[in-house]
């Protein structure tokens, strides 16, 4: 039981309303004992301009590390800059983990060579992620950027729903990505909608014992965008919940 809730990670974008203080309070009381950092659009974005010192004050605050970060996108112009600095932001926090997003496919070719080089001496692990109707969606689209990167210090984030609402098993994902592999991202859908764990479609115990079959010892990253967004804090707990009684690490 313990073990698997040390390898959840809370994300704000469940409740992206609320401001960090409020999102760090809940997510702590809940349970979870890491957070995903998002730097845009949510109420609880971290400043990667900021002091660092601010913002582990917090996690020590409310008893939750960070793991992962996501770093400020590379526009069409290419600007490498802000995710950069994003990314010294990250080490400085603690966090392991950040996810390199860029405005379309070529974009997440040509930049993405040019940030990793410019990463190379930051400790952090680099990984992109596929979103629905973004650059990266499908497995062609991942096909393409991996094939043009054609580097390894580039991994990947098995993002579990996006790939759902696109079409895609979980398993297509893993067997296409398979070892590059270093974060996973969960949800519960029904089509391309968020429901509460346990009464979707995707099979998370399946997800679960498969990962651990090969051997996989990262995180994984609890998603809710439901439509009565008033209970998301309610079918969180049930979230943790079902992942403890129906799922192995």
């Amino acid at each position: 039981m313990s073990e698997l809730i040390d390898r959840l990670v809370a994300s704000p974008c469940c409740n992206p309303e609320m401001s960090l203080d409020d999102a760090l309070g809940a997510y702590s009381k809940l349970g979870f004992k890491k957070f995903e950092v998002f730097t845009t659009w949510c109420g609880s974005a971290f400043d990667v301009g900021g002091d660092p010192a601010f913002y582990l004050d917090k996690g020590e605050e409310f008893d939750l590390q960070f793991t992962s970060l996501h770093l400020p996108g590379v526009d069409e112009d290419g600007d490498i800059g802000p995710a950069i600095q994003g990314a010294k932001f990250a080490e400085a926090i603690g966090c392991p983990v950040v996810l390199f997003s860029a405005a379309s496919r070529e974009i997440y070719v040509e930049a993405g060579r040019a940030f990793l080089d410019a990463a190379a001496d930051i400790n952090v692990t680099p990984i992109i992620q596929n979103h629905f109707h973004a650059p990266i969606c499908t497995l062609d689209d991942y096909r393409e950027v991996l094939g043009g990167l054609d580097d390894p210090r580039m991994k990947i984030c098995l993002e579990v729903g996006h790939f759902h609402s696109a079409g895609v098993s979980w398993r297509e994902g893993f067997d296409l990505l398979g070892e590059t592999i270093a974060l996973v991202h969960i949800k519960d859908q029904v089509g391309p909608q968020s429901v509460p764990f346990g009464s979707g479609e995707i099979d998370l115990p399946g997800l679960f014992s498969h990962m651990k079959s090969v051997g996989y010892t990262g995180d994984y990253v609890v998603e809710m965008e439901v439509a009565d967004t008033e209970n998301t804090l309610q079918y969180l707990a049930g979230a943790i919940e079902y992942l403890q009684t129906n799922c192995e690490v």
